[in-house]
């Protein structure tokens, strides 16, 4: 080597267009301020990292330089990279099937619901027929209670099917009014449409228990968020007299579902019967 920068501009021409700190972050924390680097690969094909920083000596300032064959990090770092990247597309795929998993639940219990409906319409049209058949005067108020239960189930029905499409707190609040039950929010709600079908799942099985089994017509939701996830806790001004809590049925699916996207169900008795949920934003699922 008889001159030191023509040689560097010459490296700079074989220059790969990262470095082994692009590959891997927590490498670039090992240089030092002032130092260069440059990677590159030769006629061979092997890689070489060249370094050179400037010392300050009892002689005066002095360009060190250092040169490694690198070729074997580079390769297994890039290999890394590439899986990384991946990765990365794996679970993005994953994060827009789960939503669709989600979102297709609602309308799996709309249509179950329909179903259902179905069925007691049927059941219900041959009892009527039955019994003007053979027609009694005592069988009038449970003909009449009968017919009014389906009813009230088809426009319920109805009208959950107009507000599915709706956003997740207007379907909870219609939900909450059809009951009788007002639902209050502490803290600041996620904005990802994921999170919110989740969340509102929660709410609703929370607000079914709630007014069925306490007598409740208030409901609590506070949510937090760290840097992880939110945290939401759901309570209610029901009786507070609950020692245990079976599960099944809702709970069950709500469990199950909040599982499939990564989230947790929590039931505590104090005082009556409180649900934490976690549910993991976008970014730590």
């Amino acid at each position: 080597m008889t001159n030191a920068d023509r040689m560097w501009e010459e490296l700079g021409d074989k220059r790969i267009p990262y470095t082994l700190s692009d590959l891997n972050s927590d490498s670039s924390n090992d240089l030092n301020e002032g130092t260069e680097q440059i990677l590159c690969r030769l006629e061979n094909e092997q890689v070489w990292q060249f370094q050179r920083r400037q010392l300050t000596l009892d002689s005066g300032p002095v360009m060190q330089y250092e040169a490694a064959d690198v070729s074997e990090l580079y390769r297994y770092q890039k290999q890394l990279q590439e899986k990384n990247e991946q990765l990365a597309q794996m679970l993005e795929r994953q994060r827009v099937l789960l939503k669709n998993i989600v979102e297709n639940n609602l309308k799996q219990e709309l249509l179950d619901t329909k179903m259902r409906i179905h069925s007691d319409f049927g059941k219900l049209l041959v009892m009527t027929e039955s019994r003007l058949l053979n027609w009694q005067e005592k069988d009038k108020s449970e003909i009449f209670e009968a017919w009014d239960h389906v009813i009230t189930d088809l426009e319920n029905a109805s009208e959950r099917e107009e507000i599915v499409t709706d956003s997740p707190q207007t379907e909870l609040l219609k939900i909450a009014e059809m009951i009788g039950c007002k639902v209050e929010f502490i803290g600041e709600q996620p904005k990802e449409r994921r999170v919110l079908l989740l969340l509102y799942a929660a709410i609703r099985e929370a607000l079914t228990n709630a007014v069925r089994h306490a007598g409740a017509d208030r409901l609590i939701v506070e949510i937090r968020h760290d840097e992880r996830c939110y945290i939401i806790t759901i309570s209610s001004n029901g009786r507070n007299d609950v020692m245990s809590v079976q599960e099944g049925g809702g709970l069950s699916d709500l469990r199950h579902r909040l599982e499939q996207e990564g989230a947790t169900l929590f039931l505590e008795i104090n005082g009556g019967v409180v649900m934490h949920v976690m549910i993991p934003d976008g970014e730590n699922r």
